[in-house]
């Protein structure tokens, strides 16, 4: 290291991984560096190129550095003693005239790793009784939320593969290599899949993209989009009536009969053609998992995302119980944590609206109803909190949302830069990076390989006029007369929100704070007696394999089943594509980014078959059409993709988007305007919406001129 640098340890907060960070600082106090931290416990020196760019979004001269608001002349900074009595004044104006339901919140991604952020925008909206909290949840996990509070009693458990012990493993929806993997927490994913393939394991994805680079570890069954609630089931089907469930596994179970009938009337004969897979392969697939010693099955957002995330996540809980690999080593396992999982009681029943039935997971609505929410609700919301998000790009609803969000009363966007969405609003708030704050990774509890605690200080003062989220939110609730943050004793308010849970577990702020480099490594812990602990805590019985809260997603199965039998040969599905260069919307202004041209856009990937049968080439501008919306996007070829489908990434379409303007100068287009939105857009047990597998026509070549 050189003379007068220093070196800090932190974690990333790009995704559920965290990997551990090391950060050099200059003699300036300015982060000069960051590279991987090689001595971490559990990441090992691993971490990805996306995590390492965060000190490239640090060092952006396109943030936001100071309050923003919106004139008729375009944005003109202002101090935050103006922005706060501004927000405020508008604030109650809404809340006199509407109440509290005339409030909405949207949180986007980033809030789940911003230990503070997160719990201040809780105490923000349970202060002044707000219960629109829109989140990101709805268009990527709100499934899996769902179904653990329904199936376990918490939103926040949920068994994950035990690779390291698994000799079968069933990944649906994943791309290890380039997103890793979502609600199974670790470090180089692809470097554990090949261990456990090298040791012996026998590997399996589904995914409608052969995942080619990943060849070596496991076969690709390349379904087709949004159908593996079906293939689930057919595998379900045959080992009940092949291999036989496990009966000391099931055995006095509650509802086991509808688990049964449900799976019996998907044989893998019948969904063969929906789902895209001979029957031979869904058979010997149900029986490469039944007859492994240990097997474990892992879903991620590819499957989430579609119109069937809950009932699939459900029915992957049930192969692991049936088959006797549920809390069990080498099978699916609940992990060790150090923060308990918050308990979510009885599930709360469908809620009643105009736009269909619905629960609300952690009380969420379908972000596929904000627009309506606004437009045509008889008590609408008014105004709308965005913190670390941007829901104009994110969830559908396209140029509606847009005319929706623009005539709010009053619209504050958080974030680093002044997005899509902040575009549209009255204030643009900037936002103190990971860097700037301190912060423990909590989300991830429960979900860990190799289960953990870490936390981080603050590595630099914010820089300009950037706050933390919690900061921003606890001078608004001042300046409505509320109590906040800036009144907890002591002025710890890391302690204040965290200390009652980590006790729980024996555990505490300023332990962690003094643990070397802030890391408490966790024992695993033990498999088995899971479900009864679990039954005995929602019910005093026993353990109810398929509640009634489920049977709304259940129920949607069959009409969706026929309505895929019944589409046309040649019918096009469209999914999302993760790419080595973004994640969502985050990195989209990165100049660095976008030499590659691989990363610029977002082009139209098809299969060459498909393209040959249309007369297109590579490069040619393509219409791509449904009943919700049209965009024109670039073609761009790829072998990989099973014919019938074709993938765009999603989080672009910045062309009015001046606040980044590097985004604006690759824009894209925004690939969301193709999801429904509105009535019946969402599964009414998980509010999630349809953001893949979606049936798209693609038409003839454009001029680029």
């Amino acid at each position: 290291m050189l003379p007068g640098t220093t070196a800090k340890k932190t974690f990333c907060r790009l995704c559920e991984v965290n990997c551990g960070l090391e950060a050099t600082l200059d003699s300036d106090g300015r982060i000069a560096k960051l590279r991987p931290d090689h001595d971490h416990p559990v990441t090992r020196g691993f971490a990805c190129h996306k995590g390492l760019l965060a000190l490239e979004v640090h060092h952006d001269p396109d943030r936001l550095e100071t309050p923003m608001r919106r004139t008729k002349h375009g944005f003109e900074s202002a101090a935050w003693d103006e922005a706060i009595d501004d927000i405020a004044t508008r604030l109650r104006a809404v809340l006199d005239a509407h109440g509290p339901q005339g409030v909405g919140i949207y949180m986007g991604n980033p809030c789940a790793f911003n230990a503070l952020g997160a719990m201040s925008a809780g105490m923000f909206a349970a202060t002044l009784g707000i219960e629109n909290l829109f989140n990101a949840g709805t268009q990527d996990c709100a499934n899996k939320f769902a179904v653990g509070e329904i199936l376990y009693g918490s939103a926040e458990l949920h068994p994950i593969a035990d690779i390291d012990r698994a000799d079968f493993l069933l990944i649906l929806g994943a791309n290890p290599r380039i997103s890793k993997t979502s609600f199974l927490s670790t470090a180089d994913p692809v470097g554990v899949l090949r261990a456990a393939r090298k040791r012996g394991a026998s590997i399996r994805f589904v995914n409608p993209l052969a995942l080619a680079d990943m060849a070596d570890i496991g076969k690709t069954l390349q379904i087709r989009p949004d159908t593996d609630a079906y293939l689930l089931a057919a595998i379900l089907c045959e080992i009940e009536r092949t291999s036989g469930l496990d009966t000391a596994a099931t055995s006095g179970m509650r509802n086991l009969d509808r688990v049964r009938n449900f799976a019996r009337a998907y044989p893998p004969e019948r969904v063969a053609e929906v789902v895209g897979l001979p029957a031979r392969e869904i058979v010997q697939l149900a029986h490469d998992l039944a007859e492994a010693p240990h097997a474990a099955v892992h879903m991620s957002t590819g499957v989430n995302m579609g119109q069937q995330g809950a009932l699939a996540y459900w029915l992957v809980q049930m192969l692991s119980l049936v088959t006797g690999n549920l809390d069990r080593a080498g099978g699916n396992i609940f992990s060790a944590r150090a923060v308990p999982p918050m308990l979510a009681g009885e599930p709360t029943p469908l809620r009643n609206t105009k736009w269909g039935d619905y629960r609300p997971p952690r009380g969420t609505p379908p972000g596929g109803l904000l627009a309506d929410m606004i437009l045509d609700d008889a008590n609408p919301i008014r105004a709308l909190f965005v913190i670390a998000g941007n829901p104009l790009l994110s969830i559908a609803g396209g140029d509606r949302l847009r005319g929706a969000l623009s005539g709010l009363d009053l619209l504050v966007s958080t974030d680093f830069y002044r997005n899509a969405t902040a575009e549209l609003a009255h204030w643009a708030l900037p936002a103190a990076d990971w860097f700037e704050r301190e912060d423990l990774n909590y989300f991830v509890q429960g979900v860990q390989r190799e289960p953990y605690l870490q936390w981080t200080d603050s590595l630099v003062e914010p820089q300009g006029e950037r706050r933390e989220d919690w900061w921003i939110l606890s001078r608004i609730q001042q300046a409505l007369g509320f109590p906040s943050l800036f009144d907890i004793p002591g002025g710890d308010a890391l302690k204040a929100l965290w200390n009652g849970r980590l006790e729980e577990t024996g555990h505490s702020v300023d332990a962690i704070r003094s643990a070397p480099d802030g890391i408490i490594v966790l024992p695993q812990a033990e498999p088995g007696g899971s479900l009864e602990q679990i039954a005995t805590t929602m019910t005093g019985k026993i353990f109810d394999m398929c509640p009634d809260a489920l049977l709304a997603t259940l129920e949607r199965a069959e009409p969706i089943f026929e309505s895929l039998s019944g589409e046309a040969s040649g019918q096009l599905k469209l999914i999302t594509r993760r790419t080595h260069h973004m994640l969502n919307s985050s990195l989209q202004n990165l100049k660095r980014l976008k030499t590659d041209k691989g990363a610029r856009t977002n082009p139209l990937y098809m299969s060459p078959q498909d393209a040959s049968d249309r007369d297109l080439e590579a490069g040619d501008f393509v219409i791509v059409r449904n009943d919700h919306g049209q965009v024109i996007a670039e073609l761009a070829l790829d072998a990989n993709l099973r014919p019938g489908v074709v993938a765009m990434s999603h989080g672009f379409g910045n062309d009015r988007t001046p606040g980044m303007p590097t985004a604006q100068a690759f824009p894209g287009v925004n690939v969301n305007a193709l999801s429904p939105s509105g009535a019946g857009s969402f599964d009414p047990v998980s509010a999630m919406s349809h953001l893949t597998g979606i049936a798209v026509e693609v038409l003839g070549k454009m001029s680029t001129s």
